[in-house]
C-alpha cells in the first residue's frame, strides 16, 4: 500500500514538473482593425514622414516579455531604441515560434499574424509585462533604425485551457514611434556634456 502511494505521489510530482517545464500562453501579434492610437509610426529621421505609419518588407515586428505585472521595475528610454532587456524588469525577446514576429502587411502601421506567440511559463490566469518593438535589421540590436512601446500589461490564453478567440496585442498596446539608433559618439558627447554641467553646478 505504501508503495503504491508513493509511486502515485512521484508519478503526480513528475507530471507537475512537466506541465510547468511546457506552460505556455499565447496571444496573437495583431493591432488591425484597432484605432490609430495603437499604430506604430515613424519617429523623425526614420525614414517616413513623422507620425505616419510605418510600411515596408524589411520592418518586423515582435515583442519583449515578463511574467507578471513588473511596469513599476521597467525605466523609461529618453532614445526611445534601447534593447527593452537593459530596462529593467526582466524583459526578454520572445523566439522560436512562428508567431512571434510578423511584418506590416495590412498597410502602413498596421500588423497581422496568422500563428499565435508563445508566452514560455505562463502556467495561470493573471498578466504578463510587454514591450513591443519594431526594427529594420537582422535583429532588434543590429538594426539602424527601431523602436518599442512603452510596458503595459495584457492577459494571456492559457494552451490547452478553454477555447476561446486568442487576446489581440493591439486591442492594449500603445503607439510608438521608431527611430534612427544614435551613433555611439552621440552618447559619448552626451554623457561628456552632462559631466561638464555637473562639474559647473559643483564650482557654483
Amino acid at each position: 500500500m505504501k508503495r503504491k502511494l508513493l509511486a502515485s505521489i512521484i508519478g503526480l510530482t513528475s507530471a507537475l514538473a512537466v506541465t510547468s517545464v511546457h506552460a505556455q500562453g499565447k496571444i496573437n501579434l495583431d493591432n488591425y482593425n484597432f484605432p490609430p492610437a495603437n499604430q506604430v509610426v515613424y519617429g523623425a529621421g526614420s525614414g517616413g514622414a513623422a507620425g505616419a505609419g510605418v510600411s515596408g518588407a524589411q520592418w518586423t515586428v515582435g515583442f519583449y516579455y515578463a511574467l507578471g505585472d513588473v511596469t513599476a521595475s521597467v525605466g523609461a528610454d529618453a532614445s526611445g531604441t534601447a534593447d527593452p532587456s537593459t530596462l529593467g524588469g526582466g524583459l526578454g525577446f520572445a523566439t522560436g515560434v512562428a508567431g512571434d514576429t510578423t511584418t506590416f502587411n495590412s498597410g502602413p502601421g498596421w500588423f497581422t499574424t496568422t500563428g499565435d506567440a508563445v508566452i514560455n511559463g505562463y502556467t495561470v490566469s493573471g498578466p504578463v509585462t510587454i514591450e513591443m518593438v519594431a526594427f529594420d535589421g537582422a535583429s532588434y540590436g543590429a538594426s539602424a533604425h527601431r523602436g518599442h512601446s512603452t510596458a503595459f500589461t495584457m492577459t494571456p490564453f492559457l494552451v490547452g485551457g478553454p477555447p476561446g478567440a486568442t487576446p489581440a496585442v493591439g486591442s492594449v498596446m500603445p503607439q510608438f514611434s521608431v527611430f534612427t539608433v544614435p551613433e555611439p559618439s552621440t552618447f559619448a558627447l552626451a554623457g561628456l556634456g552632462a559631466a561638464a554641467l555637473l562639474a559647473f553646478r559643483r564650482k557654483k
